[in-house]
C-alpha cells in the first residue's frame, strides 16, 4: 500500500489536480442525479480509482506490465470531472463560486513559463523554429524516398512531431534511462555524445547506417574535417550546421 501511495504522490508532483479530482468525484457522487452522467463519468471513475489503491490490483498490473502502474491514472477523466463539479458549484452560487475559483487558482496554480522545460510556442507545431527550418532543408521531394538524419540530443524529441519523412537511426529511447536502454548500444549515438565529436569516426558510420544528413550544434567541438569526410554544409540555422553526406544517395520512389 505504501508503494501505491508513493506512486500517487509522484504522479501528483507539486500539483493539486489529482486531489481536486478526488474531491470533485466524491461531491458529484453525492449530488449528481443524472443516471447517464453517473455511469459514464462518475461510477466508472470511482471503480478505476478504487482499483488503483487496491494492492491485489497492483500486483496483477505489475505481473502484466511491470513499471507502468501510474498509467492506470491516465484512464481517469480528471479534467472533465473537476470542471463539471466546478461548473455545478458556480452555477448554484455564482458570486461565491467565482471568488472561490479565483482563490483556488491563486493557491494551487503555477506560472507555467517559470518552468525551464516550458516556453512560449514559436509556431502552431509547438516545437522550436530551428527544428522546422532544419527539417525543411532536408525534406525529400515528392518523388523521393524518406531520408535518414542524425540530430543532437536536444532536437531528437521534436523531429517526428513535425514530419515522418525524416527518419533517425535512434530515437528518444537513448535519452530515457528508465526504459532500460544504454546510450552506448548505438555506435552513432556513442560518438555524438562525445566532446569533441570525432567526424573521422562518425562519417563511416553515417554511411553504414545510410544516413543522408548530419546536424551538429556549433557549441559542441568537433575533430576532423567535414569536407575531407564527404560532408557538405548545406545550411546554417540558428545554432546548428546541417551537412549532407554525399556518400549516401537519395533514391526515387518506385512507380506503382
Amino acid at each position: 500500500m505504501l508503494e501505491i501511495l508513493r506512486i500517487f504522490r509522484e504522479y501528483c508532483g507539486s500539483g493539486w489536480y489529482p486531489v481536486l479530482f478526488l474531491i470533485a468525484l466524491v461531491y458529484l457522487l453525492v449530488t449528481e442525479k443524472d443516471r447517464k452522467v453517473r455511469i459514464v463519468l462518475l461510477e466508472t471513475s470511482a471503480v478505476i480509482a478504487v482499483l488503483f489503491f487496491l494492492p491485489p490490483f497492483k500486483m496483477l498490473m505489475d505481473f502484466l506490465d511491470e513499471g507502468t502502474y501510474y498509467r492506470v491514472l491516465w484512464l481517469l477523466p480528471m479534467t472533465v470531472v473537476t470542471v463539471y463539479a466546478g461548473v455545478k458549484l458556480i452555477g448554484r452560487h455564482i458570486r461565491l463560486g467565482f471568488a472561490a475559483l479565483a482563490l483556488l487558482l491563486m493557491l494551487t496554480g503555477q506560472y507555467v513559463y517559470g518552468n525551464v522545460n516550458i516556453s512560449r510556442a514559436q509556431n502552431r507545431y509547438h516545437i522550436p523554429n530551428a527544428v522546422i527550418a532544419i527539417c525543411n532543408e532536408m525534406m525529400p521531394a515528392e518523388d523521393e524516398e524518406r531520408v535518414w538524419a542524425v540530430f543532437p540530443d536536444e532536437l531528437i524529441h521534436y523531429v517526428r512531431q513535425y514530419s515522418s519523412k525524416i527518419q533517425m537511426p535512434y530515437g528518444r529511447e537513448m535519452l530515457v534511462p528508465e526504459w532500460g536502454w544504454n546510450w552506448d548500444t548505438h555506435p552513432i549515438y556513442r560518438i555524438m555524445r562525445e566532446q569533441p565529436v570525432d567526424l573521422d569516426a562518425l562519417t563511416p558510420l553515417l554511411t553504414e547506417y545510410n544516413c543522408h544528413y548530419l546536424v551538429l550544434n556549433r557549441a559542441v567541438p568537433t575533430t576532423g574535417s567535414p569536407e575531407e569526410n564527404g560532408l557538405v554544409k548545406i545550411a546554417q540555422i540558428e545554432a546548428y550546421d546541417v551537412y549532407r553526406n554525399e556518400s549516401v544517395p537519395i533514391f526515387k520512389k518506385q512507380a506503382d
